[in-house]
């Protein structure tokens, strides 16, 4: 008689056990600070980082690389630093999925070794920490997509952009968390448990690339590799106060992935970036591509990176306030409208959108997620002996509901082409450069409702470039919505959601970021990051006049130390070293 299948409580809970036993105990938070202060403030009272641990865990990855090739810092002490922080942050939210501390600090020194030897940097990343998605290809890790039957499955090698990576000399610290079957944007599963948003832990991080979004945004990693099929870079981006960055299909390598539907090429998902910044964006898709990925990947266009794009001064938004399905909550839609005022205040024109194709294209990539009727979601989930995770049960049940023929599948690429035709149409009659609008129609859900991805799949379903740029923070006037502009009828979505905000209003989104979505055309990834470097200059300006939000003490501190460079790691030039300096600072 053959042995039974160990049950999934107990395969989730071996899984867990291997994350913890490979934490060192010296970095592990006290308990009463757990308890007692935000996850944000964590790493600046815990004790377990050096006021120069906290000052190079805070800057853009650019400028630790050029700390690193100017030998003011080794990458062993980067990657140390950012191993204890990411502890932090998982004590706090959850995020990780895979510890490999050890692995990382052996390939910091040898890589400080080869700049000692050679005089040189091994490549563009040389000595950077870099944390990559559960489900993407890593040497020696598992790959799951959050799924029990798959908790043993190992990466066959790396994927060709952690391949690409490893070879500009980026080293991999951690794997963090993905929803089961990754299909949702938030992130819970059986398999790692549910990650929370490190802004305020009972909202969601987002997903799919969830512990990503919660890692990167509490300091534990300065740059993120994701994936996005429907938003699962820009929802968690949005929902964590990040940037995100989804190239279109083909642009940045995409091979060496677990995941349901292998093969099934109806739409596709791209790898992409999240980051604290603009700039982290464009490296990390100047790297991707600087081995010409696309003799090794037959699937990818041959664009090299472009260097010094050049976009007009003054620039043509179209703006979506509402794709007429389910519209905004108050902090969403003000949030746009401040934005959209920096922008005609420097000058950018601004004209509205009609998302009259919205509606069709986005039911049309809902159906391209589950032409099996969720069929293989449900034979994995048996073959695990586990049951659906709250979100995913209902996105089966509600987008799931039959099985398409593959002459119905056929019909189905035929009208995404059609109102992909037609969309490109209305741009060219409108001329714009670029389409501003939400990454979501709420800022980051309370758990267990995130139940409507239209805002970011519509750009999938377009196959456009697409990112999130942060702004502020939820207000307590954001019950409050400046737009005249509703819905002109009214619907299941839509009610349910408006339901959600209700009387308690912005009271039930504390701290909680809110950014906007920039859209370019396809395959115009340089000039949309362009695009966002002139809406970050018009945000600049305008952020001394606008109340952004008590944003978190933490969240000042991380844009002061971003672009402090300090060659001494005794923290002599660390101008702020606690919190209550920080807050002191902040109201100086």
């Amino acid at each position: 008689m053959g042995s039974m299948k160990p049950l999934w409580r107990d395969v989730a809970a071996q899984r867990r056990h291997e994350i913890n036993r490979k934490i060192p105990n010296e970095w592990l938070v006290p308990e009463h600070l757990l308890e007692t202060h935000p996850a944000m403030a964590l790493p600046h009272v815990s004790g377990i980082l050096t006021p120069w641990e906290l000052q190079v865990t805070e800057m853009r990855a650019v400028d630790i690389l050029a700390g690193i090739r100017e030998r003011r810092f080794t990458s062993v002490d980067v990657t140390r630093a950012f191993c204890k922080r990411a502890v932090i942050a998982h004590q706090a939210t959850n995020c990780i999925a895979e510890v490999l501390f050890e692995e990382a600090l052996a390939q910091a020194a040898e890589l400080d070794e080869y700049l000692r030897i050679h005089g040189k940097t091994k490549g563009m990343l040389h000595g950077l920490p870099i944390s990559v998605k559960e489900h993407i290809f890593v040497q020696g890790t598992t790959a799951t997509s959050g799924l029990i039957a798959w908790a043993n499955q190992m990466s066959p090698g790396d994927a060709l952009i952690v391949q690409t990576f490893r070879e500009q000399g980026a080293v991999f610290h951690v794997k963090t968390t993905n929803p089961q079957t990754l299909m949702a944007i938030e992130t819970d599963s059986n398999l790692f448990g549910r990650t929370l948003n490190p802004h305020n832990p009972s909202l969601t991080c987002g997903g799919s690339t969830g512990g990503e979004g919660a890692l990167i945004a509490m300091g534990g990693s300065p740059l993120g590799i994701g994936t996005d099929i429907g938003g699962s870079i820009r929802v968690p981006s949005a929902f964590c106060g990040l940037y995100g960055l989804k190239p279109s299909v083909g642009r940045l390598p995409h091979s060496g992935l677990c995941g349901l539907h292998d093969g099934m090429h109806n739409i596709i998902g791209a790898v992409g970036p999240m980051a604290k910044c603009r700039e982290d964006l464009e490296l990390f898709s100047s790297a991707a591509l600087a081995n010409r990925p696309w003799d090794h990947e037959p699937s990818l266009i041959e664009i090299p990176w472009k260097e010094n794009i050049q976009i007009p001064a003054k620039l043509k938004f179209a703006v979506i306030r509402t794709d007429g399905i389910v519209h905004p909550h108050p902090p969403v839609i003000n949030a746009l409208e401040e934005v959209v005022a920096t922008l005609e205040a420097s000058g950018h024109t601004i004209v509205d959108w009609d998302t009259g194709l919205h509606e069709a294209l986005i039911n049309t990539i809902n159906e391209t997620y589950f032409l099996d009727g969720g069929k293989e979601y449900w034979e994995t989930l048996e073959a695990g002996g586990e049951p659906p995770v709250q979100m995913l049960e209902w996105i089966l049940k509600t987008h799931a509901k039959r099985s398409y023929s593959v002459e119905e599948t056929w019909k189905v690429n035929s009208q995404l082409d059609l109102l992909r035709t037609m969309y490109a149409k209305q741009w060219n009659a409108a001329g714009i450069d670029a389409i501003i609008c939400p990454a979501g129609p709420t800022v980051a859900s309370v758990h267990g409702e995130s139940r409507y991805w239209g805002y970011t799949s519509v750009w999938n379903a377009l196959d456009y470039s697409a990112a999130v740029v942060p702004w502020r923070k939820v207000l307590p006037s954001d019950t409050l919505v400046n737009s005249a502009q509703q819905l002109s009828g009214s619907n299941a979505a839509n009610d349910w959601f408006q339901e959600r905000y209700g009387p308690q209003g912005a009271d039930r989104y504390v701290n909680a970021p809110v950014g906007v979505q920039v859209v370019c055309r396809r395959l115009q990834e340089e000039r949309l990051l362009q695009i966002v470097a002139s809406v970050e200059a018009s945000m600049s300006a305008a952020a001394n006049g606008i109340d952004r939000g008590v944003v978190s003490e933490l969240d000042c501190a991380q844009r002061a130390l971003a672009t402090e460079q300090s060659s001494h790691k005794d923290g002599s030039l660390y101008k702020i070293t606690t919190l209550e300096d920080k807050v002191a600072a902040i109201a100086a």
